[in-house]
């Protein structure tokens, strides 16, 4: 799970790892999805927010609140 944490370059490991808990947790809590499956599509989302160069840090402040 966090092997993927050290794919993305555009911000540090831990930032990453820390924002992807927070989505997973969002997830999870938020919506009902499964744990398993909440963790694949925080992946996916913290690699498509790196492809596409988004801000993390704004996406932190203004929705994973």
């Amino acid at each position: 799970m966090h092997a993927r944490a050290f794919m993305h370059t555009s911000f540090s490991e831990i930032n990453e790892t820390e924002i992807f808990a927070r989505i997973q947790l969002e997830l999870v809590n938020r919506y009902g999805v499964d744990e398993k499956l909440a963790s694949e599509m925080a992946w996916d989302f913290i690699e498509i927010l790196t492809a596409v160069d988004g801000n993390i840090d704004i996406f932190d402040k203004y929705f994973l609140q």
